[in-house]
């Protein structure tokens, strides 16, 4: 039975509408090479305020934090279940934000990913001894600096993150993303036209196909 391959696009804050095009792109060219594709999100932060639970205590061995954890860890047990059945059918998955994305999230509400388990926990929404664990084939990093990211926004930030969130962010991203095997990343600069970005997303979803 043929199995499919899981593409993760990730990247900081700002580059979500790089991450939005490249899908489009990745997904037309894939389709005109006639292979199926899927796409969804996994999404990283912000369901609990969409719930309108926010301010929802919610008790942890190491105290407590907001609710959004939870609410991720959730969704992406729904989001995994739903990729476990496409991928089984044979398609090619995109998938905008992942695991990377949470381990950012958590660093920069001051909380430990590996130190208060919250890698345990998102393993297991993953399916680890659950219906076999989903992990990405290839991770797509949309690459862009924190100051350039701050000038385009210029005060629509505000409110959202800060500067210090953003260079946090990134600073997780390459650490996590020097941990993965070559072979199952790409890092491309977003400073590069829309087409430039796409070929070589293509060069790298070549490699897994």
């Amino acid at each position: 039975m043929k199995t499919g391959k899981l593409v993760v696009i990730e990247g900081i804050y700002g580059t979500g509408r790089y991450a939005v095009k490249l899908a489009e792109n990745l997904r037309e060219a894939l389709m005109h090479q006639g292979r199926e594709v899927y796409e969804i999100d996994s999404p990283d932060t912000g369901r609990a305020i969409l719930m309108g639970a926010q301010d929802m205590d919610c008790g942890w061995r190491y105290g407590l934090f907001k609710p959004d954890f939870f609410y991720e860890l959730a969704s992406r047990a729904r989001a995994c279940s739903v990729i476990r059945d496409e991928l089984r059918s044979g398609k090619i998955v995109l998938c905008k934000n992942f695991t990377l994305a949470s381990i950012a999230y958590t660093a920069i509400k001051g909380h430990d990913w590996y130190g208060e388990g919250f890698d345990g926990l998102e393993a297991r929404a993953r399916g680890l001894n659950f219906g076999g664990e989903i992990a990405p084939d290839l991770t797509i990093y949309l690459d862009q600096a924190p100051e350039i990211i701050l000038d385009q926004l210029g005060a629509r930030f505000e409110g959202l993150f800060s500067p210090d969130d953003l260079h946090l962010q990134a600073a997780c991203y390459k650490k996590e993303l020097a941990k993965l095997p070559a072979d199952k990343v790409g890092i491309i600069a977003v400073a590069n036209p829309d087409e430039v970005i796409a070929a070589e997303a293509i060069k790298f979803v070549s490699r897994i196909l």
